[in-house]
């Protein structure tokens, strides 16, 4: 299986997962609450499990664009979402550590090589 063909799984995935979320959150699961909440469950996992599954088939020199911290945030916050639906304490606790840990990952990559020589600078 290739790299595209793992990230259009994971964006149908991604799909499904937020219409059952949308569905969970609205009310509007018109009588199959276990079936939207498993929905959620499953597609969302699956498509957080997919995308860390894509970085394996990146070549070495893509693994820039890739940040791990971002895919843990991620991971954090559907953790979240899962205790909110399942009516446990510290859910939103949980996801502010994870947008915390997401937003973090905006300014921080562990792949990035740190560059020297910055041709981009005026004062060279």
């Amino acid at each position: 299986m290739t790299a595209k063909q793992l990230k259009s799984i994971a964006n149908v995935s991604y799909l499904l997962g937020i219409t059952c979320a949308v569905l969970l959150y609205t009310q509007n699961t018109f009588g199959y609450i276990s079936a939207v909440k498993t929905g959620f469950y499953f597609f969302g996992g699956l498509g957080l499990v997919l995308s860390l599954l894509q970085f394996r088939f990146l070549p070495e020199d893509k693994w820039e664009d890739f940040n791990l911290l971002f895919w843990v945030g991620s991971a954090i916050i559907f953790i979240g979402f899962m205790f909110q639906t399942m009516y446990i304490k510290y859910a939103s606790q949980i996801i502010i550590a994870g947008l915390a840990i997401t937003g973090l990952s905006y300014f921080f990559n562990p792949f990035r090589k740190n560059k020297d020589e910055d041709n981009d600078l005026l004062d060279n």
